[in-house]
C-alpha cells in the first residue's frame, strides 16, 4: 500500500513534466492525450511492482506473462535483473549475457558483484573470478580471489595479489590464512615484507598484529623493533634516537612518526630535537626539511613564534606554505602594514589568488598615504565584480553593491526533449515516480559520467527541471559551469524557509545558504558522521531542539522530511543567532563546528575579515565564507541588495574598524544596508 501511494504522489510531478517525461514512441493520439498517455504509465507501475514481486521469488513461470504485458516499459531490464539475482544457480552465461547486453546499467555491476559473492560461498573459483571486480574493496572477496587463482595455479598472478594483501596494517580475514600459507612456501615472504608489514601495523596501533609478525623477522630486525618501541614510547628524548641508524631505510618511517607526535604536541621542543638529530645523525636532507617545514608552520599557525626568528634551514625562508602561515599570523595579531611586501615573496600564481590581492589592498588601505588608497582602490575594484567572498568584501569596502556574476543561459527545448527521451532519462523518471531515489542517482551519474562540457550543461539543466537540485550543481560543477546562478542556487522549499526563517527569527537567505552549502537541498543526504537532510542536522542535536520547541519525540526520526528538517534546521541556527547576538559569523562558524568552540575562538580580539581569516579549522572557515556569500546570492536572487557582513555584526568584533567608519577615500557609491530581515 505504501508503493502505491508513492506512485500516486509521483503522478502530479511525472505529469506536469510531460512530454519530457514520457516515451517518444506514444501514438499520436496519446500525445493529443497527455493525460490517457501518463494514466497508461500509472498502470504499468503498478504491474511493474507486481512483477517485481514475482522476480524476487525467483519463479521464472509466473514473471514471463508480466514481462510480455511490460515490453515497452523502460524498467523491464530491472524485473530481468531481479529475476537473474534471486537465483544463485543462475548459469554464467546468462548472467554475462545480460551484463553485455545492459553495460550502461548501474545494475549490471550490481550483478556482477552478487554472483562474485555467490560463487564464493559456493567455492566456484574459476566463476568468481569471471564475476569479481579486483578494485571492490571487500576484505572477504579480495582474500578469496587470492585463494582462487591459487586453486587454478595460476602462479604469478597469485603471488602479487598475495603479496598486496599482505602489505596491510590491519589483521586479515581467515579467508586469506591458506593463501598466505601457499605465498610463503613459495619464498614470497622476504625479510622486507616482514619488516613493511610490521611498520604498518604498528603505524596503525595494531600492536597484538605487531608482536603476531615479529616472529617473521630476523635477529637484527628483532633488536631494531625493541629500539624503535622504546622511541615511540619517549620520541621526544634525543638518545632514544642514537641506537638507530637514521639513514637506513626502515627507519626512516617510524623515526619520521615519532617526531610528528612530538611536533603536534610540543612543536617548540620538536625543533630543538630536530637539531639535535641533525648534528648526531646523518639524516637524509629531504626528510629534514620536511620536518623543519612542519615544525615551524605548527609554531607560526600558533602565534609561538614568526618565521624570521626560527633557527632554519635557509631554503626554507622562501617555502609557499610557511610564507602564507606567516601572512595569516600577521594578519590576526593586526599586524598588515608589511603585508605587501609579505605577498610579494609569494610565487605568482599565488600572489594573483583573490584572497591575496584583496589582503594586499587591506594592507595598502592601512598604509594611509594617498598613494597607498588609490592603489588600494584600484585592487578593490579589479575584484569586486567577482562571485566571491572576497569579491563581495571589496564590493563593501567600495560601498558598492556586489555581484553575483550571473550569466545563467536557456537551454533549446529540443535538447531537453532529446535527452528527457533517452532510455536512461526514462529509466530515472520511472525510479522516481517508484521511490527508488538511490537507483535513480547511479542511473544519472553512470549516464554523465563521459558527458561533454555542453551535454552536462543540457543534463543538468533537465536535472533543475526535476527539481533534482543537487545532482544539477554537481552537474554544471563537473563542466565547471560556475556562472549558471540560477540553477547553481535554486529557490528550492522557498515556502517552507520563508515560513520557518519567519517564525524561528532567521533571514531566510541564510537559511537557504546554509541548506545549500550542507546538503545542495537534497532530503536523503547523510553525511559520514550521521548528519542528515537538507540541512545536515545530527540526530543528537535534532533531539535536543526537538525538546526545546515541544514537539513529539518521534519528529527528530524524520530528518529526510524536508518540512521537519528544515524547521529543525532553521529553529537551531535561530538558537546560535540568538546565542551570539545576531552575528551571522559567529552562528555560521558554531553551525559547522559547535557553540563551545566558538564561544573559546570569539575571545581573539581582530576586526571581522582577520577573524574570519583565522578561523582554525580549514573546513570552518571555508564554511562561513561559504554561508555569507551565498546570503547575499539569494538575497539578490530575491531582488533584494545586502553586503556581506552587516554594520551590528562589525562592530562586535572591533568597534574601530576602519570598514564600519567609512573610509571616505574610497567610498564611491551610496550603499543601502537590506539589514537581516527575512
Amino acid at each position: 500500500m505504501m508503493v502505491f501511494f508513492k506512485a500516486w504522489a509521483w503522478f502530479g510531478l511525472a505529469f506536469s513534466l510531460w512530454p519530457m517525461a514520457l516515451a517518444p514512441v506514444a501514438q499520436a493520439a496519446e500525445f493529443q492525450d497527455p493525460l490517457g498517455q501518463e494514466m497508461r504509465r500509472f498502470r504499468e507501475r503498478q504491474l511493474f511492482l507486481e512483477a517485481q514481486e514475482e522476480a524476487r521469488t525467483g519463479k521464472l513461470s509466473r514473471l514471463e506473462p508480466l514481462l510480455d504485458q511490460l515490453a515497452d516499459y523502460p524498467l523491464k531490464p530491472y524485473l530481468e535483473f531481479e529475476a537473474i539475482k534471486a537465483r544463485s544457480s543462475t548459469s554464467d552465461a546468462k548472467v554475462l549475457t545480460f551484463v553485455d547486453n545492459h553495460p550502461d546499467l548501474p545494475i549490471s555491476q550490481q550483478l556482477m558483484t552478487a554472483f562474485s559473492r555467490y560463487r564464493m560461498r559456493q567455492d566456484r573459483p574459476e566463476s568468481f573470478l569471471a564475476f569479481h571486480n579486483p578494485d571492490h574493496n571487500d576484505p572477504d572477496m579480495q582474500c578469496y580471489r587470492a585463494a582462487a587463482l591459487w586453486a587454478l595455479d595460476r602462479l604469478d598472478e597469485a603471488m602479487l595479489v598475495t603479496q598486496q594483501l599482505w602489505l596491510n596494517g590491519q589483521s586479515q580475514p581467515k579467508q586469506c590464512d591458506q593463501p598466505f600459507v601457499r605465498w610463503r612456501k613459495q619464498g614470497g615472504l622476504t625479510r622486507e615484507l616482514a619488516w613493511q608489514r610490521w611498520e604498518l601495523a604498528t603505524l596503525a596501533k595494531e600492536n597484538r598484529l605487531a608482536r603476531y609478525l615479529e616472529r617473521y623477522l630476523s635477529e637484527e630486525q628483532r633488536e631494531q623493533v625493541k629500539h624503535l618501541n622504546k622511541l615511540l614510547q619517549r620520541p621526544d628524548r634525543a638518545s632514544r634516537y642514537r641506537p638507530l641508524d637514521m639513514k637506513a631505510i626502515e627507519n626512516r618511517t617510524l623515526t619520521d612518526y615519532a617526531i610528528q607526535q612530538v611536533i603536534k604536541k610540543n612543536p617548540g621542543k620538536a625543533l630543538n630535537l630536530i637539531a639535535t638529530l641533525e648534528k648526531e645523525h646523518e639524516i637524509q636532507p629531504g626528510q629534514l626539511m620536511h620536518l623543519y617545514q612542519a615544525t615551524a608552520l605548527r609554531l607560526i599557525k600558533s602565534n609561538s613564534s614568526r618565521l624570521a626568528d626560527l633557527t632554519l634551514p635557509a631554503s626554507l625562508r622562501s617555502n609557499p606554505e610557511l610564507i602564507e602561515a606567516e601572512i595569516i599570523a600577521s594578519i590576526l595579531v593586526g599586524d598588515i602594514a608589511g603585508l605587501p611586501d609579505q605577498i610579494a615573496q609569494l610565487p605568482l600564481t599565488s600572489q594573483l589568488e583573490l584572497r591575496w590581492r584583496y589582503w594586499r589592498a587591506r594592507a595598502l588601505l592601512h598604509q594611509g598615504t594617498p598613494e597607498t588608497q588609490r592603489a588600494a582602490r584600484d585592487i578593490f575594484t579589479s575584484i569586486a565584480m567577482e562571485r566571491d567572498y572576497y569579491g563581495h568584501m571589496a564590493a563593501l569596502w567600495l560601498r558598492q553593491p556586489p555581484s553575483i556574476a550571473d550569466q545563467s543561459s536557456s537551454i533549446p527545448h529540443e535538447d531537453l526533449l532529446d535527452l528527457a527521451a533517452s532510455p536512461a532519462a526514462q529509466r530515472m523518471v520511472e525510479l522516481r515516480a517508484l521511490g527508488e531515489i538511490t537507483a535513480a542517482r547511479r542511473e544519472w551519474f553512470m549516464l554523465v559520467a563521459n558527458f561533454s562540457d555542453t551535454e552536462l550543461h543540457i543534463a543538468a539543466a533537465l536535472a533543475s527541471q526535476w527539481h533534482w537540485h543537487d545532482i544539477a550543481i554537481a552537474t554544471l560543477a563537473q563542466s565547471k559551469a560556475w556562472d549558471e546562478v540560477k540553477i547553481r542556487f535554486p529557490m528550492a522549499y522557498s515556502d517552507l524557509f520563508a515560513h520557518q526563517a519567519l517564525k524561528h527569527g532567521v533571514p531566510m537567505p541564510l537559511a537557504m545558504a546554509v541548506a545549500r552549502r550542507e546538503s545542495g537541498f537534497w532530503n536523503e543526504a547523510r553525511s559520514p558522521v550521521g548528519a542528515e537532510g537538507l540541512m545536515q542536522l545530527m540526530p543528537a542535536t535534532a533531539q535536543i531542539v526537538v525538546k526545546d520547541l515541544g514537539l513529539p519525540a518521534s519528529t527528530s526520526q524524520s530528518l529526510n522530511e524536508p518540512s521537519v528538517n528544515i524547521e529543525l534546521g532553521t529553529a537551531y541556527l535561530g538558537q546560535m543567532l540568538q546565542r551570539f547576538n545576531d552575528n551571522r559569523v559567529l552562528a555560521l562558524a558554531a553551525y559547522n563546528a559547535g557553540p563551545g568552540r566558538v564561544q573559546r575562538w570569539r575571545q581573539r580580539k581582530a576586526p571581522i575579515d582577520a577573524w574570519i581569516e583565522g578561523i582554525p579549522f580549514r573546513e570552518t572557515r571555508a564554511y562561513v565564507k561559504a554561508g555569507l556569500l551565498y546570503a547575499g546570492i539569494y538575497r539578490q536572487l530575491n531582488g533584494g541588495v545586502q553586503p556581506i557582513v552587516f554594520p551590528s555584526e562589525i562592530v562586535q568584533f572591533s568597534p574601530s574598524d576602519p570598514l564600519l567608519k567609512g573610509l571616505e577615500p574610497i567610498i564611491q557609491k551610496s550603499f543601502t544596508n537590506a539589514g537581516p530581515k527575512t
